[in-house]
């Protein structure tokens, strides 16, 4: 990112020993920072790569490759955590990934290797199996090693080669590339810049993973271009232990350690938030100025007990085909139930049939897809009230949005589930939930004990987001005589809901 670059090494210049990245053993000056950069990016060039997967957590590393990347012009493909093997594998054929950089690991050629590190990335033991893997170098400039692969997927890069290739967690079970053009990803930094220049924030807590483009942009690039530190680290230090669990305890702790000033947070942990200082106080986060909340719906009652706490909260909205932000709240313009007002970069409209359409600032497109619209259709269905704020009030389609920001169909963990011979039928739900529940109908002869196997099995194919927590046991087979299908055999979700909502803590 050159434009980004050129503000560093300014920074650099002017101000050297300012801090840039804080971790729990070191802290990187911009200085320093711009270095490291500078030589990275030289190695990096020295590779001749093309398109550039990162596998990691949060660490000093991953913001170091990612930033020398964007200034050798190579395309940055991050790699979600909570993939799948299947799904990282799916990524890494489609993005056609010439070099993959595992940060913090150090890998040689061995069997030993290699079958150590596949104990839990089972993917990386696949591509070896399938003799891809060309050559594993150690990364002299960086902690991590650089894996070569054999590309056999055909190399074929648009006009303008985007900068990066986010990967939505895919709501179907297979996800898609969201293809970003450099001068996109500028246009958002610039504009979040400004938009939270008056704020005067201090350090960024990188709480969510780097390969979440709203942390990759809003978390680092931003808080970089404002002249701000990052702290950085494994986010389940932090309190964000997976998908569907968050120690809040650890947040407290970390946001008084550091002193940190702002940070993005999803539905769930703004909820725990607000429960932990209802029984603890509010002390430990006494130095926050700016929380962004966004990934998914947060209640109004939510944002009203935040307000009585005098939590500085701000919702926001985005989606990837956007390069993440579209519209948020500012500490001088915030409406609570909104999702505040269209930042400059974009121009949003409501459709006839009343659904969010961005223009501006949108992706080149899907990766392997033919060129979109420059409108941005994005299934979610809202309103502007008399003073433009923005109000998003659901999905134009079934898709469920879970508390945690991850975008699932219920039909394919329906479909996965069915596929076992115990579960006659089944209905999934959790929208701005923070898992998936079920309601399932089983014959008398299979016991609970049964279904909670098969329940399992099914789980054990899925990614974690996409995994059943919480079940309950319909007593009669969903049908039209009971309202729960309708007359072509599809569910109805609200009946079911209505019926069933109460044992399984639905709203």
């Amino acid at each position: 990112m050159n434009q980004l670059f050129d503000v560093i090494a300014a920074y650099a210049k002017q101000t050297p020993k300012r801090e840039a990245i804080v971790t729990e053993v070191r802290t990187v000056s911009y200085a320093e920072l711009h270095h490291a950069m500078e030589r990275l990016s030289k190695e990096l060039g020295l590779l001749q790569t093309q398109k550039l997967a990162i596998w990691g957590m949060n660490s000093i590393d991953w913001v170091l490759i990612d930033l020398a990347a964007k200034k050798a012009g190579i395309t940055v493909i991050p790699i979600p955590l909570f993939f799948s093997a299947q799904q990282i594998l799916h990524l890494l054929t489609d993005s056609a990934v010439d070099t993959i950089f595992m940060a913090d690991v150090n890998l040689t050629l061995s069997a030993y290797h290699l079958d150590c590190v596949a104990q839990n990335h089972t993917w990386l033991h696949t591509l070896s199996e399938q003799g891809r893997i060309q050559q594993l170098l150690n990364a002299e400039q960086a902690s991590g090693t650089f894996i070569r692969l054999n590309v056999t997927a055909p190399t074929t890069m648009d006009s303008v080669v985007p900068a990066k290739i986010t990967y939505t967690s895919g709501s179907t079970g297979t996800p898609k590339g969201v293809c970003l053009a450099e001068d996109t990803i500028q246009s958002i930094t610039e504009s979040l810049s400004a938009a939270l220049q008056s704020s005067q924030l201090g350090r960024h807590l990188c709480l969510i993973p780097f390969a979440t483009l709203l942390e990759n942009i809003a978390g680092i690039y931003v808080a970089l271009n404002m002249g701000r530190s990052i702290v950085v680290g494994n986010v389940s230090h932090f309190g964000l232990v997976s998908n569907h669990e968050f120690k809040v305890e650890n947040f407290a702790a970390t946001v008084q350690q550091y002193q940190i000033q702002s940070v993005i947070l999803l539905p769930q942990m703004l909820k725990a938030m607000v429960e932990y200082i209802q029984q603890f106080g509010a002390q430990a986060f006494a130095s926050l100025k700016f929380i962004a909340v966004g990934g998914g719906k947060v209640s109004t009652d939510l944002l009203l007990q935040s307000q009585q706490l005098n939590l500085p909260v701000y919702e926001g909205y985005g989606l990837s085909e956007c390069a993440s932000v579209v519209s948020l709240n500012l500490p001088n313009a915030r409406k609570i139930g909104s999702v505040g007002k269209p930042l400059p970069h974009v121009d949003v409209q409501i459709a006839d049939n009343g659904e969010v359409v961005v223009r501006g600032n949108a992706m080149q497109g899907y990766l392997n897809e033919v060129a979109v619209d420059p409108l941005i259709h994005t299934g979610d269905a809202g309103f502007f009230d008399k003073d433009g704020y923005l109000f998003i009030t659901g999905r134009i389609k079934q898709i469920i949005v879970s508390s945690f920001g991850r975008n699932i169909s219920p039909e394919w963990v329906e479909s996965n589930g069915s596929s076992e011979p115990e579960i006659n039928q089944i209905a999934i739900f959790g929208e701005a939930q923070p898992y998936l529940s079920a309601v399932i109908y089983a014959k008398d002869n299979v016991s609970d004990g049964m279904l909670a196997q098969a329940i399992q099995k099914a789980n054990d194919r899925m990614p974690d987001y996409a995994q059943i927590k919480q079940w309950y046991r319909s007593s009669e087979p969903f049908s039209l005589n009971n309202q729960m299908l309708t007359d072509n055999g599809k569910l109805r979700r609200n009946e079911i809901k209505k019926q069933f909502g109460q044992y399984l803590s639905l709203q």
